[in-house]
């Protein structure tokens, strides 16, 4: 009999063990939810910025519209049509690069109802293999883009990036 309350008691210690263990799960998890969320246009834009630099794809996927005819510009005149276009151009970059950063060094967002359009400066640094080092190459780039609010998310349509300096050379690549 005493081995029958015992295995009660422990049994439903476990019970209540589980139930506080998935709560606190559940609720550790909530703000990250929240925290990919963005409310606002440039809480979206910088969350794009990280996830680029994260090479997280899926966020990236997320945050973009996938209309068929959307139309934006890359630097060295590419042209991606659609995001089947640029998710291959993204995927491309990504097995490329080792790693990438990308501070962003000014941001200006504009909003009117559920159109949001920006102009940002950054610095993209990609870091490549080269033998057996990192070749780190920093790209001061400059950009604009539109966003739109859809079904209460912001979502990049369309951009547009290029160099902030016409003279791109091997001054910027550093070891």
């Amino acid at each position: 009999m005493g081995n029958e309350r015992f295995s009660r008691i422990t049994s439903m210690d476990s019970s209540r063990f589980v139930s506080c263990w998935i709560l606190s799960l559940c609720l550790s998890f909530a703000p990250l939810a929240i925290a990919q969320e963005p409310s606002d246009p440039e809480s979206a834009i910088r969350r794009m910025i990280q996830a680029n630099a994260g090479k997280d794809l899926s966020t990236l996927s997320g945050m973009m519209a996938h209309d068929a005819d959307i139309i934006s510009y890359g630097v060295a005149g590419r042209k991606y049509v659609g995001w089947e276009e640029l998710e291959q151009g993204l995927r491309d970059e990504f097995l490329n690069a080792q790693k990438l950063e990308i501070p962003i060094r000014e941001l200006k967002v504009w909003t009117k109802g559920d159109i949001a359009w920006y102009s940002m400066e950054l610095d993209y640094i990609r870091y490549v293999a080269e033998g057996d080092q990192l070749k780190r190459m920093v790209l001061p780039m400059q950009e604009t883009g539109v966003l739109e609010r859809r079904n209460g998310h912001w979502q990049l349509l369309s951009w547009h990036e290029s160099f902030r300096s016409d003279k791109i050379d091997q001054s910027i690549v550093q070891p």
